[in-house]
């Protein structure tokens, strides 16, 4: 709910409220928290991503978690149709800089471009925000990484993470259980309890709960 200050400002991302809010990007982190959740853990032995598959009707569910290059996968939440565009900004990202210093490129480098790119949106007229947020997940020559890039174009290195809807209580979930020597297959099952909290449903299926295990080895 905005302030009466706020009124009027949402209307471009081009200007600043009188709080110094730049309105349309807070209307885009709400379209993240009104996603299906999405999780990333990293741990001396790897990164899980997890993801609640969200079925409508007789669709075939759409891809949760998308492979961006040989060494990153990638969840989002939020507005499915500005996940796929950037999800293929990610993978053409991902190319460019593989054919240019013939090395994969890192998972934090990645998501910089990615935020770069997301943060012309709030600055030009004509142009809204991306209602999505990222998370990249891998293993590159820096071990294990994890990193969250938000709707205004800010760039997060994470050791756990939850975004969309239910977070917070996925995330106190979180915080009881992390810690940095996890196993991998400590953290898929932390990861699919906090997605039953999130969903508040405790005999939800793993049918329903899709992963992606990137160990690591020293």
């Amino acid at each position: 709910m905005l302030g009466p200050q706020s009124m009027g400002y949402d209307r471009t991302t081009t200007m600043y409220s009188p709080e110094g809010r730049i309105i349309q990007t807070e209307y885009a982190r709400e379209s993240v928290r009104r996603g299906s959740i999405a999780i990333g853990i990293k741990s001396n032995h790897g990164v899980v991503l997890a993801g609640l598959l969200r079925i409508v009707d007789l669709n075939e569910p759409d891809l949760k978690i998308h492979k961006i290059s040989e060494n990153i996968q990638a969840i989002f939440a939020g507005v499915a149709a500005d996940g796929r565009i950037l999800i293929s900004r990610s993978r053409l990202e991902a190319e460019i800089f593989k054919l240019t210093y013939a090395d994969p490129i890192d998972v934090r480098g990645l998501s910089i471009k990615i935020g770069d790119y997301i943060q012309m949106f709030t600055q030009q007229g004509g142009l809204r925000p991306f209602g999505v947020g990222l998370l990249y997940g891998g293993i590159d020559q820096t071990g294990p990484s994890l990193h969250f890039v938000d709707p205004g174009g800010g760039v997060m290195s994470c050791k756990a993470k939850a975004m969309g809807e239910g977070d917070s209580e996925a995330i106190a979930h979180l915080k009881e259980t992390y810690n940095e020597d996890l196993t991998t297959e400590q953290m898929v099952e932390i990861a699919k309890e906090a997605i039953r909290k999130a969903a508040r449903d405790a005999e939800l299926s793993d049918e329903n709960i899709v992963l992606e295990v990137m160990p690591y080895k020293a």
